[in-house]
């Protein structure tokens, strides 16, 4: 694959060689060209995409579990543009604001902050060739969206980790459709992220420290010790979603499921790398200082990096939205009681692309038949007459095909049903059977999720019980290591002093068993 008209061209190479998604060098940088997916499976996954996208709303609100299993597979790459959009709602937002960016575009922004966004663009993500080139159009249009951002929320501004969020976006879109699914992100996904202070970002370190505890009690208790706190390297994989700690291949694989599910699946990432890094006594016996520590976790093992491994392991770690809520509430209150008030109240997290759609359809609810028809302008101008008030202008005219006009006027739905309908027809005014059907769903809706939540706490005492297992058996295995200890050093006492030509080894092995017990 060649990067003919690319930004590489600026650079005084007309032909440069990029992997498949667009890298022309660094860590990133994917050495394959085949797709591992046959043609045919890509084919029929983009079909049942094309099919979801001409229902989007009936595949949210009915069959989301199917979106979310197809999601997981990751998105075929000639939508995922567009499934980004839809799954963050972003599509609509664009829809609903005709020009706005080009108006924010236009409009002066704030010097700090365009000092700041211009130092930082050349940063992003350099061997990719759409910013490869200093001025180039990859560069012009990650400026144009940020210094938008930052007129179209002033009190947030720019956060330098913003950068390679809307880079990411870029890669897949035109700047537009980038900036709006910025503003989502920002707003619905991580609210409070990239505000000043950072508060959010530290709140989830706290939250993400006692989750740690659950999946990987070693790693827990060893960054415990060492006293590295959590924002000290968690903080770029969640504030640019793993786009610059991950392969490409995975950091794509991660946002498609981040789109769907929300915030979980950053935690769910960092907890599995963190298990896989930090979870043995074998991989702890090289981080034995705090330098050792932060330099493994800069350093993380590939094969736990690689795309199957992780959403293997993603997918089945029992991370739910419910336990992130929980453990917020109660890290928001230690919060309070050591340090006040947060500064910055940012809108409330919503987990994912259905938790979008219901609040937009509870913030944009839909109109009934009753109300509708008792809107009509007819209906409120017979109302008028009816009650003796004066005669309002009349409608327009409109000729009826047949039938007279008949003499009672209904002027509101409790009247009596025998009483003609303005409308010309029998049926009384009330619940329709379309408004019965869509109780009936909402209902069936609500013990769907009720049945769904009731199988995630399930899952959660489940794994809750296998953690408390396996701490108890761990702690056995230490106090068996301990008493072995103790019993080797009493022999030794016993034996009296060790012969010169033997005492390395010995030395060798009582450290060997204090290190065990150390573990």
């Amino acid at each position: 694959m060649s990067s003919m008209g690319s930004d590489s061209e600026i650079n005084g190479l007309a032909l440069r060689k990029t992997d498949k998604y667009g890298f022309l060098g660094g860590s990133q940088y994917s050495g394959s060209l085949e797709s591992s997916i046959p043609v045919d499976v890509a084919r029929q996954r983009e079909l049942k995409w094309l099919e979801m996208f001409s229902n989007w709303d009936k595949w949210l609100s009915r069959r989301f579990q199917k979106v979310k299993l197809r999601c997981r597979k990751g998105i075929p790459s000639s939508l995922r543009a567009k499934a980004w959009q839809y799954l963050s709602n972003s599509k609509e937002l664009l829809e609903q604001n005709p020009g706005k960016f080009e108006e924010l575009e236009r409009a002066p922004g704030d010097p700090k902050w365009l000092d700041v966004i211009e130092k930082d663009l050349h940063r992003q993500f350099p061997f990719h060739e759409m910013f490869a080139a200093r001025g180039g159009h990859g560069q012009q249009d990650l400026y144009r969206i940020l210094k938008a951002y930052t007129i179209y929320r002033p009190d947030e501004g720019y956060c330098q980790a913003q950068a390679p969020v809307a880079a990411v976006l870029l890669m897949h879109m035109p700047a537009e459709q980038a900036f709006w699914c910025l503003v989502q992100i920002c707003d619905k996904y991580l609210p409070g992220y990239y505000s000043a202070g950072l508060e959010a970002i530290q709140l989830d370190g706290e939250i993400f420290f006692a989750l740690l505890r659950r999946a990987s009690p070693l790693a827990h208790r060893h960054l415990r010790r060492q006293r590295i706190d959590p924002v000290l390297y968690m903080t770029e994989w969640f504030m640019c979603i793993f786009a610059r700690t991950l392969p490409w291949a995975s950091v794509l694989r991660v946002w498609d499921m981040f789109f769907c599910e929300g915030v979980k699946i950053i935690f769910r990432v960092a907890l599995v790398l963190l298990r896989h890094t930090l979870g043995t006594v074998e991989k702890l016996r090289s981080c034995q200082g705090m330098y050792e520590t932060m330099e493994q976790l800069r350093n993380l093992p590939q094969q736990c990096m690689q795309e199957d491994f992780l959403v293997h392991e993603v997918t089945n770690l029992p991370v739910t939205e419910t336990l992130i809520e929980r453990e917020n509430a109660a890290q928001l209150k230690k919060w309070r009681e050591t340090r006040g008030e947060l500064q910055y109240r940012p809108s409330r997290r919503l987990h994912g692309s259905r938790a979008i759609h219901e609040e937009r359809r509870r913030q944009q609810p839909p109109l009934g038949p009753s109300s509708s028809l008792l809107s009509l302008p007819s209906l409120k101008s017979r109302g008028s007459r009816a009650a003796g008030g004066a005669p309002s202008p009349p409608p327009p005219v409109r000729r009826a095909s047949a039938g007279p006009v008949p003499g009672a006027v209904v002027t509101a739905e409790g009247l009596h049903p025998s009483l003609p309908s303005p409308t010309g027809n029998s049926t009384p005014l009330g619940t329709s059977k379309e408004a019965r059907r869509q109780e009936k769903e909402r209902q069936k809706q609500e013990k769907e999720r009720e049945k769904e939540r009731q199988r995630q706490e399930k899952e959660r005492q489940k794994w809750e019980k296998e953690q408390e297992k396996e701490q108890q058996k761990q702690e056995k295995e230490r106090q068996k290591q301990e008493k072995k200890g103790r019993k080797l050093s009493l022999r030794r006492k016993a034996d009296g002093p060790p012969a010169p030509h033997d005492g390395g080894d010995r030395s060798e092995s009582a450290s060997e068993a204090r290190q065990d017990a150390y573990f």
